[in-house]
């Protein structure tokens, strides 16, 4: 079968440490990234590691001297400094998110948008396995709508205000996945199909021109969020199979690596135990094929394909 070569999108160097420098004066928006979504207390915020992290994103850029927008319900603790503004937005909430792009570009002194880290997530049960009784229940979806439908909005907004700046400034968006978008679970499956729906989200848009996207997707992570037995749980638990917990430091590491060099597109990298890798974390390597494979074969094929480029009415039988 004689193909089209498409891009190729090549694995990433993990180092252990990270020159973040180059960030500073850049503009970036974070969604979710303050300490906590208090105002939905029937989820267990964090417990694979999809809040809380937001925070020490912030933390980390707004350190390094970039301008941070933090689009949250809740404002961020302790104060905002100089180079940090908090926009109230509920990311399931189309007009929030206009409004906080629309803040961010014109509260940065550059009146652009850099980078994009589409943080925001919450997780815990989603009734999909409870006795329904006599008559099956309507699954509640606001794990979808948070963790994959408002990250679509998220990345819709990116494109359309990057791909207005100048070729000097970076179009950088960053997916807040989980590796629990590469593995199977016994938790909840809107989660689980939120997480894969980022992966494939990723791909499609790694191949449009007019932004780098990437997913650092963790592990699980103990954060101040959880509840000491839920700690206690997993902790048992993953010690009991030679495991351990992620770390926070080593999700901004991951953050960091992307955003500080703009070669990196179309990769996913995993935050993980330091038992299973020194630096944290490190490039998944499962969104591509073998050179040799069948699925290569299609691939190429694939994205050479342009029928949905047609207009809606010329699509239609």
């Amino acid at each position: 079968m004689a193909t089209q070569r498409g891009p190729e999108f090549t694995p990433v160097s993990c180092p252990a440490e990270i020159d973040s420098t180059s960030v500073a004066g850049l503009s970036v928006l974070i969604t979710g990234g303050s300490s906590a979504l208090s105002n939905l207390p029937d989820y267990e915020l964090n417990f694979l590691g999809s809040s809380g992290l937001g925070a020490a994103y912030v933390k980390a850029f707004s350190d390094a001297g970039a301008f941070v927008t933090n689009a949250d319900l809740k404002p961020p603790s302790p104060a905002a400094k100089s180079n940090l503004q908090h926009i109230r937005c509920d990311v399931t909430n189309w007009e929030d998110q206009v409004a906080a792009f629309k803040a961010a570009i014109t509260g940065s002194p550059s009146n652009s948008i850099d980078i994009v880290v589409a943080n925001a997530g919450i997780s815990g049960s989603d009734e999909f396995f409870e006795d329904d009784g006599d008559e099956p229940h309507k699954p509640t979806l606001r794990i979808l709508e948070t963790n994959l439908l408002a990250m679509i909005y998220t990345s819709k907004l990116a494109m359309h205000h990057m791909k207005r700046q100048g070729p000097h400034r970076d179009r950088c968006l960053v997916l807040k996945s989980s590796i629990m978008g590469y593995l199977d679970t016994n938790g909840s499956p809107t989660y689980g199909a939120a997480k894969h729906g980022v992966r494939g989200l990723m791909k499609v848009l790694r191949r449009r021109n007019g932004l780098r996207v990437n997913i650092v997707a963790p592990w699980y992570i103990a954060t101040p969020l959880m509840s000491k037995l839920v700690i206690e749980r997993l902790t048992t638990q993953l010690e009991a199979q030679g495991s351990g917990f992620a770390l926070v430091e080593d999700s901004v590491k991951a953050v960091m690596r992307i955003s500080t060099d703009r070669s990196i597109n179309g990769r996913s990298l995993a935050v993980v135990p330091r038992s299973v890798q020194n630096a944290g974390y490190m490039d998944i390597k499962l969104d591509d094929f073998a050179e040799d494979s069948i699925y290569r074969e299609l691939q190429e094929v694939c994205s050479t394909l342009t029928h949905r480029q047609l207009a809606p009415s010329d699509q239609k039988v």
